[in-house]
């Protein structure tokens, strides 16, 4: 119950939100292990005022058989009670109610069931609003003579925690040890019962180790470990030493762990006790990498899945995800067992850590990365590959868009330079036609009639005709010229446009393959597009018709170059046409 805490995986720590009072209940009744922890949690974590309603309906289905209640230790269905008073104390707060109730829980004649009371005092030891009333519970528990060994266990570790009581130091820890011989300590706390010695003794306190883990038992619960008896109590024994996390032990505890493991990880009947002191290796925050990379070999589904969540709480998920896909560069062809390990991980933060895995620029790690994350798939994979196929349909979109754009540029292009071609072309027609009318209607007047006659209109008249014609093919040879520099314009913007639209696909490409960009790539690709604009604009300039326009380019040019302020009398640079 409330011990187990330490021994939850990440998903287990982050509960939604309270479920309905009526789910709470049901949950509380019938519920499995893992749901009734996550639940007591969630209890946990919530503010006292908001458990009312759950409060209320815990008090009122407690005190109804509370007065009629037998030793149902051997029920199956009891077990529910030991989580209802659990979560009782949780919610209670300071509720007056409350605290009447977990009076009568640990009262032996109104609560016979002894996993009861010991349950009720082990959550409420771990609150603080509750702690005065576990240390007085503990301090009666500790001396009653009629109490089961199993909860004055549990009151000699609270008192030998909270209190430095000595002897209840030594009580526990002769329980510990078989609680066989005369006890040396001083008092009558040890009284204990004939069938209560021996193994009963040793899980009594390892059972009450498991709540308030003691820093002087250590120790024996190591060597308890160590001997590795395939017995019940080794189960515990395992637990208790998980519970020295930031202990000055906890680097002894993980090794003694180890040990346990590497002893025993062959043994077919030791196989859930392997994964269980896996998990606790996990609990305990100390690394042991090679260790759990080797359980993953381990043919015991339990070991592995251990194995793997250890891994990630030990290391957190970048730098495990980091270890697998390196296993995998060493020896290819184990994807599958790999991707087996990753899906007991947290798979949004590994997803995003073999994403991560496949810009670091290492060929055969980005492979391995890509090779791994295809293997894992689920909703977040298929999600990350779905936002790379968008990117790409994305781009693949303004590409296109940037072709139809081209062609349209070329089809102005086209239109622009034709119709300054039939302009000019007519212009140079009606000159044409106008020379030609005007010397034959000359010729035909000059044989009709003599020509002193039409001399005057002749020269008067041939002046302006001839003046016309010239401004004519003048107008003509401008609108020609406008249309090739138009075009040519164009055809420039659109050169340099498709440059633009190179680099930019080619980047596209690089992020949707994973590639990393360094730094001296993207220097170059500035120097690029620099180099790009640079020519675009001298390109542009050839074609300005105005000689102005090109000194003023030339000179706001050389103190972008140079770093100084132009000067009255600066040199107005090369003529049009001429290069950079």
């Amino acid at each position: 119950m409330s011990d187990a805490a330490e021994f939850t995986t990440d998903d287990e720590s982050r509960p939604p939100g309270l479920p309905a009072v009526d789910v709470a209940l049901e949950i509380l009744d019938h519920g499995g292990e893992q749901s009734r922890r996550r639940l007591l949690r969630m209890i946990e974590q919530t503010d006292a005022q908001a458990l009312g309603p759950l409060r209320g309906r815990l008090c009122a289905l407690l005190r109804a058989d509370l007065h009629h209640r037998v030793d149902d230790e051997a029920y199956s269905g009891s077990w529910a009670r030991a989580w209802q008073v659990s979560a009782l104390v949780a919610a209670a707060g300071a509720d007056a109610e409350c605290r009447a109730l977990m009076d009568a829980e640990v009262d032996r004649a109104r609560e016979p069931n002894r996993w009861v009371r010991y349950w009720t005092l082990a959550s409420a030891i771990g609150r603080e609003e509750h702690r005065g009333w576990a240390l007085a519970v503990a301090g009666r528990f500790a001396v009653d003579r009629d109490e089961g060994l199993l909860v004055r266990a549990l009151a000699w570790a609270i008192l030998a925690e909270h209190q430095n009581d000595a002897r209840a130091a030594d009580a526990l820890l002769w329980a510990l040890r078989g609680a066989t011989g005369e006890f040396s300590g001083e008092g009558a706390l040890p009284i204990v019962h004939g069938r209560e010695v021996g193994e009963p003794a040793i899980a009594a306190a390892l059972r009450a180790l498991r709540i308030v883990p003691l820093l002087r038992a250590f120790d024996d619960v190591e060597k308890i470990v160590d001997a590795g008896p395939f017995a019940p109590h080794t189960w515990d024994a395992l637990w208790v030493l998980g519970r020295y996390r930031g202990s000055a032990r906890a680097a002894e505890a993980s090794h003694t762990l180890a040990r346990f493991v590497v002893a025993h990880r062959r043994r077919r009947e030791y196989y859930e006790m392997v994964g269980f002191a896996i998990r606790a290796i996990g609990a305990l925050g100390v690394p042991q990498t090679d260790l759990l990379l080797a359980e993953l070999d381990s043919s015991s589904a339990g070991v592995f899945v251990e194995a793997a969540r250890a891994l990630e709480r030990l290391l957190g998920a970048e730098k495990a995800v980091s270890h697998l896909v390196d296993l995998h560069v060493v020896d290819p062809g184990q994807e599958v067992r790999l991707a087996d390990a990753l899906r007991c991980m947290r798979r949004v933060d590994v997803v995003d850590a073999l994403d991560r895995a496949l810009r670091c620029g290492i060929q055969r790690r980005e492979a391995a990365a890509r090779l791994l994350l295809v293997e894992v798939g689920g909703s977040v994979a298929m999600d990350r590959v779905q936002v790379r196929r968008q990117d790409l349909e994305v781009r693949r979109k303004v590409a296109a868009e940037l072709d139809v754009r081209q062609r349209e540029h070329v089809r102005l292009i086209a239109l622009g330079d034709g119709a300054a071609t039939w302009i000019s072309m007519g212009m140079w027609i009606a000159v044409f036609l106008l020379g030609f009318t005007a010397v034959a209607i000359g010729l035909v007047l000059i044989f009709r009639e003599p020509f002193g006659v039409w001399s005057g209109w002749v020269l008067a008249g041939s002046g302006g005709l001839f003046a016309l014609l010239g401004k004519l093919g003048f107008n003509g040879r401008m609108v020609e010229a406008a249309g090739a520099r138009a075009a040519a314009r164009l055809a420039l913007f659109t050169g340099y446009q498709r440059r633009l639209q190179h680099i930019d696909l080619l980047l596209a490409q690089r992020f949707i393959d994973g590639s990393p960009v360094s730094l001296q790539e993207i220097d170059a690709i500035g120097r690029q597009i620099t180099n790009a604009q640079r020519e675009a604009q001298e390109s542009l300039l050839a074609l300005m018709p105005s000689e102005r326009e090109v000194v003023e380019y030339r000179r706001r040019r050389a103190v972008i170059e140079g770093g100084g302020a132009p000067t009255s009398g600066s040199s107005p640079g090369p003529t049009i046409g001429a290069g950079p």
